[in-house]
């Protein structure tokens, strides 16, 4: 199975670079990076690693990054003497590392998953442990690094069901890949069981829980909006997908025939698509201001504010009187729904929450998200907090005590890193 794995990873990427010349003409740009996924570092990253094995932490994107910056602290401060890289699989989760992670020693691309080219990465840097992120399961990278004696340890995991019967359907390649991974640090009892189902020996399966709680704080609120919007109502609309800024600009215009002085901050979730989302507001004839272009605070008279830029979205929640994260009214499984809560304002989210299952149940039971299934839904329930300030604070202060900071699920999570270096004492260093 694995070799069948291979060959459909070599016939893709001789497809891809026969696409290459429209990857180049395309804004999508879905060749950036290539140099470092096939193994040619800057030398700046090879020197500022030179002479040691790093922890190599995998982060995939965003989220995965964001949910990584207390457990970098942590490894900073607990094992002092030791390099750090930091691994994504997009632009924007490399660009957030790089501005977010300020602490490690180099960030850099997963090479592509094929055998030979994981190799050679790992062969160059040498990592004493590998830390993945939540569900990257890489099958040559894990297998590649197992044979060299370097040991893996996936923290905050989750594995929804289709992914498990996925597993399950290809139990001869991801069977011998799990089976690799030294240890297994689940977000919580239900992720656990599944990876039990799946035949992993119990012995590698802890509950550590979810590296997102173990975030704490958050940047000071901006106030990009000037004296015109001081006591104006804000919707913040967060890491939205193609469908959804439809939705929420329809409804933009009967919001604000309730409350004129309503402004919308739109954040949507990929940078490339930022052109788009623009064009739809120029269709849709509405006012805005770009983020990019504001210099200081501006005139109160907007009716939306297109944050198209990176790492902000975080510190502008705090500015919401109503949230809405979005890849949950579209089949994309849902974002970070943490973020607003903390601040204490109310989160409404759609029914698309795979990626956000174990937060979103908790957020539901204790009454501090509401779950929209369509337009009707989202604009009734962001008209009825709007209209009642004293439900939308109740329910924010719920929202707030259901994603409070676990402090321990740092810790939990470095008791695995250590162990796996206590039974891995470092040698040699970066090639």
């Amino acid at each position: 199975m694995l070799a069948l794995y291979n060959a459909l990873l070599h016939a893709g990427l001789i497809l891809g670079l026969l696409l290459w010349p429209l990857g180049l003409l395309s804004r999508r740009r879905p060749y950036r990076g290539l140099r470092e996924r096939f193994t040619c570092y800057p030398a700046n990253l090879l020197a500022a690693l030179a002479g040691s094995r790093p922890i190599w932490l995998h982060a995939a994107s965003v989220g995965e990054v964001r949910s990584a910056a207390a457990l970098v602290r942590e490894i900073r401060t607990a094992l002092p003497g030791r390099r750090l890289l930091v691994s994504t699989m997009t632009a924007t989760g490399r660009r957030t590392a790089q501005e977010a992670l300020t602490e490690v020693d180099g960030v850099t691309y997963l090479p592509l998953d094929l055998p030979w080219l994981v190799a050679r990465s790992l062969r160059r840097f040498r990592p004493e442990v590998i830390i993945l992120l939540e569900t990257e399961i890489w099958p040559n990278f894990i297998l590649t690094a197992y044979r060299l004696g370097i040991p893996t340890v996936l923290l905050s995991g989750r594995l929804s069901p289709h992914c498990a019967l996925r597993y399950r359907r290809f139990r001869r390649l991801f069977g011998p890949v799990l089976n690799a991974v030294s240890e297994f640090g689940m977000q919580d009892d239900e992720n656990a069981g599944r990876v039990l189902g799946l035949g992993v020996d119990r012995a590698r399966v802890a509950v550590t829980g979810n590296l997102k709680y173990g975030e704490t704080g958050t940047e000071p609120v901006p106030d990009p909006f000037g004296p015109g919007r001081e006591g104006g109502p804000v919707i913040v609309a967060g890491s939205t997908h193609r469908g959804e800024e439809e939705i929420l600009l329809d409804i933009l215009p009967d919001l604000r025939r309730l409350h004129p002085e309503l402004l919308m901050i739109l954040a949507p979730r990929h940078p490339e698509r930022f052109g788009d989302v623009e064009r739809l507001l120029r269709e849709r004839k509405l006012s805005y201001r770009k983020r990019s272009g504001m210099n200081g605070p501006q005139p109160g008279d907007s009716h939306v504010l297109l944050l198209d830029t990176l790492g902000e979205l975080p510190r502008f929640y705090g500015c919401a009187t109503v949230a809405f994260v979005g890849g949950t009214l579209v089949p994309a499984g849902g974002h970070n729904v943490m973020e607003p809560a903390r601040w204490g304002k109310p989160v409404l989210f759609g029914p698309h929450q795979t990626n956000i299952a174990e937060t979103a149940r908790k957020m539901l039971e204790q009454g501090g998200g509401v779950e929209v299934r369509d337009r009707q839904d989202l604009f009734r329930e962001i008209a009825d907090l709007l209209s009642d300030p004293v439900r939308a604070a109740a329910m924010g202060g719920r929202a707030r005590q259901a994603v409070e900071a676990d402090g321990d699920v740092v810790s939990r999570s470095m008791g695995l890193i250590r162990r796996q270096l206590q039974d891995h004492p470092s040698h040699g260093g970066v090639e």
